[in-house]
């Protein structure tokens, strides 16, 4: 069984995640590293349960980090979820004032382009990591984890060698998410079950890991190459093994 759950990058950090632990090192304005080491919470056993379960365990992860986040979904997106259910149908009725057209206008659009939306975000969110370090310590983190799952190392001269590329990427399940979501929109037209069984399936496709499915790992690793990782230098790859040892460590001293 793997040790490692799981991984993040920051702007100036990487964090890896196991069963008890969480650990992130940071490199510092004077370029000195730090790393901070905390314990995880003991997952629910009702949450253990629903990630065993076939399609449901999907639109949980989809749903925890609202409910996670409520506070912010509520003020940010309640007034378009209101106005975007009552849009088809009540338009008509709208007020007039400037303010509930903009937030009209804004719940049409997310209605009627999501995906188109979601592109959006996408792109922005590659350019901000290619115009920063984010996209440095993304890549170091694969890198990082891909040398220690393959080579059983974490010295400089292993990792370096790696691939930036990670089949357990996130960017992986998003390919999926497209392509499960426009394979059902020729049999669903409801917003609300196309985004519900598009998460559901999406997620179980991208737990298959079958090579019948390399074409769309191949598209996931083009978008990770060239938008959401960039070639890490030993300063960022730095970073992520001390983080990796750090949480090794740990785990090895807990138990």
């Amino acid at each position: 069984m793997l040790i490692i759950k799981g991984g993040a990058a920051g702007f100036n950090s990487v964090v890896f995640y196991s069963e008890n632990f969480r650990s992130k090192s940071i490199r510092k304005n004077d370029g000195t590293i730090t790393t901070i080491i905390s314990k995880r919470k003991v997952v629910p056993n009702f949450e253990r349960l629903i990630m065993r379960i076939p399609l449901l365990r999907g639109l949980f992860l989809f749903v925890k980090p609202v409910i996670v986040l409520w506070k912010v979904y509520l003020i940010v997106f309640l007034p378009l979820l209101f106005l975007l259910l009552s849009s088809g149908g009540a338009s008509e009725g709208a007020s007039d004032s400037s303010m509930s057209s903009i937030l009209l206008i804004m719940a049409n659009l997310i209605f009627n382009h999501f995906w188109l939306l979601i592109a959006a975000i996408l792109a922005t969110f590659a350019i901000i990591i290619k115009l920063s370090n984010l996209g440095k310590y993304h890549g170091a983190e694969h890198m990082t984890d891909s040398s220690f799952n393959s080579l059983s190392s974490l010295t400089l001269s292993d990792v370096v060698k790696q691939s930036r590329i990670h089949n357990n990427c996130g960017t992986n399940f998003v390919v999926f998410l497209f392509v499960t979501y426009f394979i059902l929109s020729f049999f669903f037209s409801d917003f609300i079950v196309l985004i519900v069984l598009s998460v559901c399936l999406g997620y179980e496709v991208f737990l298959i890991k079958s090579r019948f499915l390399a074409p769309f790992y191949w598209i996931g690793g083009l978008f990770q190459y060239f938008l959401f990782t960039s070639k890490p230098s030993k300063e960022h790859l730095e970073v992520a093994i001390a983080s990796y040892k750090a949480l090794l460590t740990a785990e090895r001293d807990y138990k």
